[in-house]
């Protein structure tokens, strides 16, 4: 049995009713909330995929053009993307203006040294492919 405080009217069906409308707004605005978020990081990987230097910055200008579908996900991620690459071309990074490495290991072995630890590895085979010259220096501690 519930507790009587003197003081304190006990609820009406009014009461009830208004928390009952409380409750299903704050359910609805979470609702919203986690959907914005999920939609603000699908956005955000698309845009990343897509080259975008600052997809933070774009999420905050997407916000306007989302379109939702009844599964709460963005109908119009495509278009977005497409739109700012458009509207904003210096957020995005470009294949044609990428930069040339400058190479300054240029000339030099790619290939791992060959040590005694990774001849003990390998197998007779994989020996006898290897360049001699390089075996005998190995082996003979040069």
């Amino acid at each position: 049995m519930d507790e009587f405080i003197p003081n304190e009217q006990p609820p009406t069906g009014e009461d009830t009713a208004n928390q009952l409308g409380d409750l299903k707004a704050e359910n609805d605005s979470l609702r919203n909330a986690l959907r914005l978020s999920e939609a603000r990081g699908s956005l955000t990987s698309e845009l990343r995929q897509a080259g975008a230097i600052s997809p933070e910055l774009l999420i905050e200008v997407a916000g306007r053009e989302m379109q939702f579908n009844d599964d709460g996900t963005i109908a119009n991620t495509a278009a977005i993307v497409e739109k700012f690459r458009r509207q904003f071309p210096a957020q995005f990074r470009s294949a044609t203006l990428a930069v040339a490495a400058i190479d300054g290991g240029a000339g030099q072995s790619t290939q791992p040294a060959l040590t005694k630890e990774a001849l003990a590895k390998m197998t007779p085979a994989q020996i006898a492919a290897l360049d001699w010259q390089e075996v005998r220096r190995v082996l003979s501690g040069r």
